[in-house]
């Protein structure tokens, strides 16, 4: 029995700043276009999906072919948070699931030129980042590593997705762990790997890992999961690169109030201007954060919801949030130390300026007495 479908390839890149959509959907020209994902399945009337910019890459000329002669598409999305979604999709034929992997392998040409997926998306981002420089705000000049994630799709044979998770537990489980004998892998670990899974009907299956899914899709419409897997990756990533920005604000921040309590009291001019500095930190911070939320709005009691806490549990995106905000309520202490050690220092200016008028009127009395 062969299984069809197709191997996609996600990655998330970071633009270094959120993206003013509208400037950006200007600059792209002909790039630009909207095309918001729905779902075939029954959800909630207040759904949304939030309002990324899709990509038209086919304006890139890039021509892209594999050794197979098979057709691959690729396709991008531009999130207002700051990250650019690609993924690539390389139709698959399989005898078996444990060589669905090895089959979506890819190797192209484009533009005279070939290269595999990493080079590709590579060549495209820094194409698509040329364009959009003017219209991305560089709040955080972070060097952060793209996330990937690679899709499973299978959409043949039709069959019953809980018999297909029993019969190829090993093959699936090896799939998601990209494990090359997945018939020595132990039942603890298949049984760990497979535990976040997901099914609508009979006839599909979404199984989760760190890294990569696998979706079992007969109708070969799921196009709204692919966007949830997008979607807790870009919220990884960008968690990922506030951490890293707010452990550089923090660490210097430490260091600079401790220069400050060295100082005079009476100099503020340092206390004022790292005040400011937080004050600004803390509504770029409050900012990104809005928009990060808005990019899941789709909460609630449906399927989707519950596929995107199964990925988001995998990839710890709760626990990099926790952290985020840890750090954010440190913050929030370290300028209220600042803003308490300025109104300390502006009482004691306040004293010395009054103890100092007193002593000018005591002269002036004695010199008028004299």
């Amino acid at each position: 029995m062969a299984y069809t479908g197709e191997t996609i390839f996600l990655r998330i890149y970071d633009l270094g700043g959120t993206v003013n959509l509208p400037q950006a959907r200007a600059a792209l020209g002909p790039l630009a276009e909207r095309a918001a994902p729905k779902t075939p399945r029954s959800a909630p009337e207040y759904v949304n999906f939030g309002d990324p910019l899709a990509l038209n890459l086919n304006a890139l000329g890039l021509e892209l072919g594999s050794a197979a002669g098979r057709p691959v598409r690729l396709s991008a999305r531009l999130h207002e948070v700051g990250g650019l979604a690609l993924l690539l999709r390389v139709p698959v034929e399989a005898a078996t699931l444990g060589l669905f992997a090895q089959a979506g392998e890819w190797r192209g040409t484009w533009e005279g030129t070939g290269g595999g997926v990493r080079d590709l998306f590579e060549r495209v981002e820094d194409r698509l980042l040329e364009i959009l420089k003017p219209s991305v705000d560089a709040f955080f000049p972070i060097q952060i590593e793209a996330e990937r994630y690679t899709i499973f799709a299978v959409t043949g044979p039709a069959c019953d997705g809980e018999r297909l998770l029993d019969e190829q537990r090993a093959q699936i489980a090896g799939l998601l762990l990209s494990e090359a004998q997945p018939e020595r892998l132990s039942a603890g670990e298949i049984e760990d790997t497979l535990r976040q899974r997901f099914s609508y009907y009979r006839d599909d299956l979404v199984v989760v890992d760190w890294d990569a899914a696998f979706v079992l899709e007969p109708s070969g419409a799921y196009e709204d999961l692919l966007y949830v897997f997008e979607v807790a990756n870009l919220q990884l990533l960008v968690l990922r690169k506030y951490d890293r920005y707010l452990d550089g604000v923090l660490e210097r921040g430490y260091g600079e109030f401790e220069a400050l309590a060295k100082r005079p009291r009476l100099v503020a001019q340092q206390a004022w201007r790292m005040s400011r500095e937080l004050a600004e930190v803390r509504m770029d911070m409050a900012k990104v954060s809005d928009e990060l939320a808005n990019t899941s709005k789709f909460f609630g009691e449906w399927y989707l919801a519950r596929v995107y806490m199964g990925v988001a549990g995998r990839l710890h995106v709760t626990d990099f949030r926790r952290t985020v905000d840890e750090k954010l309520e440190t913050l929030k202490d370290l300028y209220q130390n600042v803003l308490h050690e300025i109104d300390v220092r502006r009482s004691m200016l306040l004293e010395m300026m009054i103890v100092a008028l007193i002593v000018f009127e005591i002269v002036l009395a004695f010199l008028g007495w004299m």
